[in-house]
C-alpha cells in the first residue's frame, strides 16, 4: 500500500533553524498562508500575537472562489508525513492516533495520542464520536516496517476524515528523537 507525501510547500518553513525556537517556527507556519497544490481545496492562515502577556489567536480562511467563506483544508487521498513534519503538527494540538495494538500503547506512546487500534477498530471505534471530520489527524504506528497506520488512515479517510496524516517513522522514529512520550504501565 503505497502514499502520496505531503507537500513540501506545505512544510517548507517547518526545520527550525539554530537561532529560532520550536515556538518561534510554529507561529512562523501560523503566520504563512499555506497554499497547498496537492488536491486540497483551501488557503488557511492563522496567527497568534502577544499583547499584554495575553495570546490573542486570529484566523482567516479564504478559499479561491469565496474570500470570506470558512472551510477546511481537504485532501483527495491520506497524506504521508515525516518526523519533523509530524513533530510541527504536534506542537499545534493536532489530535494523534496510534494504530498499534492496545498492549503497545499501555507499554508507551505519543504523549496525549487516542488508541484507536487497526486490528480491533470494531471495539474502539467510539472513540472518534469526539473527534470532527474537519480536524486534522495523525496516524502512527511502530514505524516504517509497519502498515497499521496506513490502512487506518485509509478507513478513516473513507469514513469522511478530511485532513489524514500518517507518520511514517512512527513510534520508533519519535522515541529515537526523544519527543513526548508516555509510559503509563511503568
Amino acid at each position: 500500500m503505497e502514499l502520496s507525501w505531503a507537500s513540501d510547500s506545505l512544510f517548507n518553513e517547518i526545520i527550525p533553524d539554530s537561532s529560532k525556537t520550536v515556538v518561534d517556527t510554529i507561529n512562523l507556519i501560523l503566520e504563512k498562508s499555506i497554499n497547498i497544490n496537492d488536491g486540497t481545496e483551501i488557503i488557511k492562515k492563522e496567527t497568534e500575537k502577544k499583547t499584554d502577556n495575553k495570546i490573542v489567536r486570529q484566523k482567516d480562511n479564504i478559499t479561491e472562489n469565496n474570500p470570506k467563506e470558512t472551510e477546511v483544508i481537504a485532501f483527495t487521498e491520506p497524506k504521508a508525513i515525516k518526523l519533523d513534519q509530524a513533530y510541527v503538527l504536534f506542537n499545534k494540538g493536532i489530535t494523534f492516533i496510534d494504530a498499534r495494538d492496545e498492549s503497545d500503547y499501555l507499554a508507551g506512546h505519543i504523549t496525549n495520542s487516542i488508541n484507536i487500534p487497526f486490528d480491533d477498530f470494531d471495539n474502539h471505534e467510539r472513540k472518534l464520536d469526539k473527534i470532527s471530520v474537519d480536524k486534522p489527524l495523525v496516524l502512527y504506528c511502530a514505524g516504517t516496517d509497519c502498515d497499521l497506520s496506513i490502512l487506518l488512515g485509509n478507513l478513516l479517510f473513507e469514513m469522511g476524515y478530511k485532513q489524514v496524516y500518517v507518520f511514517f517513522g512512527g513510534w520508533l522514529d519519535w522515541v529515537n528523537a526523544n519527543y513526548p512520550v508516555e509510559y503509563p504501565s511503568k
